[in-house]
């Protein structure tokens, strides 16, 4: 699926990678730069989830009208593990995090 992003739109446009979990660093980058929701936007070019201390929040991330996001490798994995039951490569590769979520945490993970 593509998606065209008109660039007057925002005051700055962010391009990050592999933000892997890590949102209280990730909010920490945003706010040394500044960052308005209301007027800027982040691209993730991959690997939103895994290895951080937060992946459930760093997904969330995609609910937010500011934040767009690439399917990196993780991702990926995260679909296959979903879709196939076989979860032993993502769980090697950080998705361990998963199995610590429940109900409705779970669900929005999903």
């Amino acid at each position: 699926m593509y998606q065209r992003i008109d660039a007057s739109q925002w005051r700055a446009i962010y391009i990050v990678g592999d933000l892997h979990g890590c949102l209280r660093e990730f909010a920490q980058a945003l706010h040394g730069v500044r960052f308005d929701p209301w007027q800027d936007l982040v691209i993730s070019v991959g690997d939103v989830i895994d290895r951080g201390e937060d992946s459930a929040g760093c997904l969330a991330l995609t609910e937010c009208r500011w934040f767009r996001c690439v399917l990196g490798n993780h991702e990926a994995m995260a679909l296959d593990a979903l879709d196939g039951g076989d979860y032993a490569l993502w769980y090697l590769n950080g998705g361990s995090w998963y199995t610590r979520l429940a109900g409705a945490a779970r669900k929005r993970a999903e």
